[in-house]
């Protein structure tokens, strides 16, 4: 199912994987991006992302505590690949963003964003759930390093559906399953 749905976001087989919810997946990856680079403690969102989005940042935090996670915002506003480039420091491991905004429809540019944030050493997670089956996604000819999305909206699974996460290849001997259990612990 995960190559499935990775051919619909543009990911060569053994990216993609469906499982949990979005919640459980975005809370993975943050905790994955955040051992990638260690050092950085910063999480940068959008005041406007999506509610749980933040809220996951945030129990992450709450968890780890301020000198491991730390969630800083600015507004949607804000962020363009030259803003991007002055946004993300040092302290900066991983900018969450939303390709769509669920509230006006406002689309990101993945790949120039993907790009500037990389250039500064951070890594990139995208949420697709209001973009995977609405209009074609690009992960990896855009060089995404992360990305999750749900089952339910778009990709027509309706209440309930699993969620899919992806990470590239790129990733995968570094990156460590932070939830282990009986559907991840490889």
């Amino acid at each position: 199912l995960g190559d499935r749905i990775g051919r619909l976001v543009g990911a060569a087989p053994g990216q993609t994987l469906v499982a949990d919810s979005i919640s459980v997946d975005l809370f993975k990856l943050l905790a994955v991006a955040l051992a990638l680079r260690p050092g950085r403690r910063t999480v940068l969102s959008t005041r406007e992302n999506f509610p749980t989005d933040l809220y996951v940042a945030e129990g992450l935090g709450g968890l780890l505590g301020d000198e491991r996670c730390r969630l800083r915002t600015v507004p949607l506003a804000e962020v363009s690949p030259e803003s991007l480039a002055t946004l993300v420091d040092d302290d900066v491991a991983v900018v969450m963003l939303t390709q769509v905004d669920f509230r006006t429809g406002a689309r990101l540019d993945l790949e120039a964003i993907t790009r500037v944030v990389q250039a500064r050493g951070a890594l990139v997670l995208w949420d697709l759930a209001h973009s995977a089956g609405a209009f074609p996604v690009a992960l990896d000819a855009a060089g995404a390093d992360m990305a999750v999305g749900c089952g339910y909206k778009f990709l027509g699974g309706g209440p309930g559906a699993p969620a899919f996460v992806y990470l590239a290849e790129r990733h995968h001997q570094a990156a460590q399953q932070p939830i282990a259990g009986w559907m991840g612990h490889a």
